[in-house]
């Protein structure tokens, strides 16, 4: 397999990435059944898998018998370990690396934080040394390392080189693939965090057998992504839901982005922290969403500021499924670290706030891919764009 990124033309590689899809969603499978399922004749699907063999993508397991007549058949699988890729996650003033192997497994690791102030091209420069210095450190083969995913927090455009309008970082359309690319000697896909999230999820996570998905992060603000047929969300003019744009208050206090009352302005980092430092509590545990449903228990300014944040998010999830009727719901970040009662809590207010029709569709549940959902959901979107083709 080349570090060329390949392009999905023609009918070989069509058949290639159909195989390799099957067998990463189904698990091992053999060659009569993947002809099956696939549509394929057995002869080319026999040749096609072959090939792979070949290439040590996929490897021979052991004869199984679908009946007690004829000839037993032999599984085949993905060698996990065959190709790597290296994902990324931008975030305002940290940068997460792994590499990733093509069943989405983590092997190393690397953060480092930055200042905001410090120019984009600096930050890409030292994102790019420090994926080369994951690749040397982790002494895999370079050669079977095959590209890199870099998911960042804002809209990209349509051919995923480049970051374009970042609400919280003051960067503009910055050619992120195109200054990366000479630096690493690999192809570069960017794409939009929350998004790839979303498909992490779809492809490695809980929600491999949903038909939809959609993903709720809260860190810096509160983005969203969606996965619809099992394919990434990238309708309209970006492909980007701000989730956390949406009005929740009239008149309320003043975002970022220029706009009054989002639910940015409750339902973010910052804004959860001022909440819990007004409520003087201890966020020793990191997160101060849980010191305030802690303390709701026994403090009333406390409940009521659940109250607000559960009232806030809920509007917020009740317009997701209202518009665009997800089978699933994951909440990421400094969501998923709370306790199971606040799920519920949320998922029935978001109920009552939901048409009749869909309310017994609605799932909300905490993300499977805990802190490192970023770099996975980089990785993933690498993975499509370079190996599942």
């Amino acid at each position: 397999m080349s570090n060329e990124a390949p392009a999905r033309t023609d009918e070989t590689r069509t058949q290639r990435g159909d195989v390799l899809a099957l067998l990463r969603d189904a698990g091992p499978l053999p060659r009569i059944e993947i002809a099956r399922r696939t549509g394929v004749s057995p002869t080319t699907i026999t040749r096609t898998v072959n090939q792979l063999i070949d290439e040590n993508v996929l490897v021979e397991g052991n004869p199984v018998s679908p009946s007690k007549l004829g000839r037993p058949a032999t599984e085949v699988s993905i060698n996990a370990e065959s190709y790597y890729v290296v994902g990324v996650q931008i975030g305002i003033g940290s940068v997460q690396l792994g590499l990733v192997d093509v069943l989405g497994s983590t092997h190393d690791q690397h953060a480092f934080a930055y200042d905001i102030a410090t120019p984009v091209h600096e930050v890409i420069t030292t994102t790019a040394e420090a994926v080369s210095t994951l690749i040397e450190a982790s002494q895999i083969d370079s050669r079977l390392v095959i590209g890199v995913g870099i998911a960042v927090p804002g809209p990209v455009d349509a051919a995923g080189r480049r970051i374009l309008l970042p609400i919280n970082l003051d960067w503009r359309d910055v050619p992120v693939a195109d200054i990366m690319e000479p630096l690493i000697g690999l192809p570069v896909r960017v794409d939009h965090n929350v998004r790839s999230m979303a498909l992490a999820e779809h492809r490695f996570g809980v929600a491999q057998d949903c038909e939809s998905v959609a993903f709720v992060y809260l860190r810096t603000g509160l983005g969203a992504g969606l996965v619809v047929h099992g394919q990434p969300f990238s309708g309209g003019v970006h492909g980007a839901i701000e989730l956390g744009h949406l009005q929740g208050v009239a008149d309320g206090a003043s975002c970022i982005c220029g706009s009054t009352g989002c639910l940015e302005t409750v339902l973010s980092e910052r804004a959860l922290r001022e909440q819990a430092t007004a409520l003087g509590l201890d966020e020793s545990d990191g997160n101060p969403l849980t010191a305030m449903w802690h303390a709701a228990e026994t403090d009333k300014s406390a409940r009521e500021a659940i109250d607000r944040i559960v009232a806030m998010l809920s509007h917020g999830l009740a317009a997701f499924v209202n518009l665009l009727n997800p089978e699933l719901i994951l909440l990421g970040g400094a969501l998923a670290a709370v306790p199971d009662a606040f799920f519920e809590r949320v998922t029935a207010t978001t109920n009552r706030a939901v048409f009749p029709l869909l309310r017994p569709s609605v799932r909300i549940e905490p993300s499977s891919l805990g802190m490192d959902a970023g770099v996975l959901g980089g990785a993933t979107s690498a993975l499509e764009r370079y190996f599942y083709v």
